[in-house]
């Protein structure tokens, strides 16, 4: 008996996540697209989400530096501050 081939779904794009510290310090986690993110207690939470949302994909967390600030506020719609 023969067996249909499935067709393959195409590849997504990449989602690349970064992964920073707000103007208060807070770990915080955004999606290049400012779609999904979040405020989290430790960078190993942040980083564990962000992995999760990404499938582990190799290269799609982006650890931003420490003189670097992440605002969730493109999330919200919001400006951020100058």
């Amino acid at each position: 008996m023969a067996s249909a081939i499935q067709p393959k779904e195409p590849p997504q794009p990449l989602n690349h996540f970064f992964v920073g510290q707000d103007n208060r310090g807070c770990w915080t986690v955004r999606d290049e697209r400012n779609l999904v993110g979040g405020c989290f207690v430790s960078k190993d939470a942040a980083v564990h989400f962000a992995r999760q949302e990404t499938n582990n994909a190799p290269g799609a967390v982006i650890c931003m530096a420490e003189s670097q600030r992440l605002s969730l506020d493109p999330l919200f719609g919001r400006r951020a501050a100058a």
